[in-house]
């Protein structure tokens, strides 16, 4: 490859990498302010209890990530009184986001028999019939909310296979929550590559980056690419965690169930009063403002430092808009040059910080003559 080539290949990939990070960092803030996992969450709920088509639509479905959290469901139905169980209720982050935006497979398998053999259950009380019963009335005895049709059948068909034992009644819950959450991890990677994108717009036209005029800069001036390749390199040594902490990040998007550790179940199991209640969510709210902090510092720093270098180098930024409206040609080039960046960005960090580790590993492989080679080819 063309030395000159390959440095405005690392000079824009670059540029969507520190534009990525950005990028990546709001949608998280986005996500943590408006419950996006706990309302995912809540659809998979929906999805095995319910006999819910509200989610059909692609745009429906991520305009209700924008919309308040709901109360669990309709009321009467199980995913309501799902969300009602105090188990899952003291799981909430706040007011705000009263609902929880993790719960383990034992914690729904806990609560689901709860539900189907009522609260006033005693010891020594025959839990199989109290269940046989709410499958055959396809009523919850907690609550006595209706079971949807579709639900019941599926209940009934896995109480049949566990042959009427809690135990394997109990396993059968699970392994369905773990396989519903998977389908759930893809729900949530699929809305963020979606909301990514209008993130990344949004970003490429509040700071004008313009792929194709980027390009253009970057082929024209040699002095501008040597710039960038210089500040990709240093950015890579200052950064040798970088890899591990976008696969770290990668994976807790992309892992929508969160296992608790047992300390905190048996917290979670052991809350008996208003006040470990309270205590519970207070905890949980500090923990939420204490992630949007750490995001909107990262973001900070971001912006003070290696994406200033970058604009500043590149002339990029709110004040770098001269001429784009002169004409409709213009406008019409820088549009498509940021939509080009927003494609770019919704790929996401991980993917350009492999390809910048590649490409640099590409330009330092180029043999560069030493002096004895020079002599001899001369000679």
């Amino acid at each position: 490859m063309n030395s000159t080539v390959l440095d405005i290949v690392i000079g824009l990939v670059f540029i969507y990498l520190l534009y990525s990070l950005l990028v990546t960092t709001i949608q998280e803030i986005i996500a943590s302010n408006f419950g996006f996992r706990a309302k995912i969450l809540q659809r998979a709920v929906f999805r095995m209890l319910e006999d819910d088509n509200k989610f059909n639509s692609k745009f429906r479905s991520v305009l209700y990530l924008f919309k308040k959290s709901g109360n669990g469901g309709e009321k009467n139905s199980t995913s309501y009184e799902f969300y009602k169980h105090p188990l899952i209720r003291f799981l909430g982050e706040s007011d705000c986001h009263g609902k929880p935006a993790y719960i383990n497979k034992e914690t729904f398998s806990k609560v689901i028999i709860d539900l189907l053999r009522g609260d006033q259950v005693n010891p020594g009380d025959d839990i199989k019939l109290l269940i046989q019963k709410a499958l055959d009335e396809k009523t919850t005895s907690w609550g006595n909310a209706k079971i949807s049709d579709e639900t019941v059948s599926y209940l009934k068909s896995i109480w049949a296979d566990a042959d009427g034992d809690i135990k394997r009644f109990k396993g059968h819950l699970e392994n369905w929550f773990d396989e519903t959450m998977d389908r759930a991890s893809g729900w949530y990677k699929k809305h963020t590559q979606f909301i990514l994108f209008f993130v990344g717009l949004t970003i490429a036209i509040l700071f004008n980056v313009d792929t194709i005029k980027i390009v253009d800069k970057l082929e024209k001036d040699p002095k501008i690419r040597e710039q960038l390749v210089q500040q990709a390199e240093e950015f890579d040594k200052a950064h040798p965690d970088l890899e591990k902490q976008l696969f770290l990040q990668k994976a807790e998007n992309e892992k929508f169930l969160a296992q608790y550790s047992k300390k905190e179940v048996a917290s979670n199991k052991s809350l008996q009063n208003k006040q470990s209640e309270d205590s519970l969510v207070t905890v949980n709210y500090l923990n939420i403002q204490a992630r949007k902090d750490t995001l909107l510092n990262r973001a900070d720093l971001m912006m003070k430092n290696d994406i200033k270098k970058c604009n500043d180098v590149l002339g990029l930024g709110p004040n770098s808009y001269d001429g784009i409206t002169r004409n409709l040609g213009t406008f019409v080039s820088a549009l498509a040059g940021w939509i080009i960046t927003a494609l770019a960005l919704s790929l996401g960090a991980p993917f350009w910080f492999d390809l910048l580790n590649k490409l640099m590993k590409l330009r330092g492989s180029v043999a560069t003559p030493t002096s004895d080679n020079k002599e001899k080819q001369q000679g």
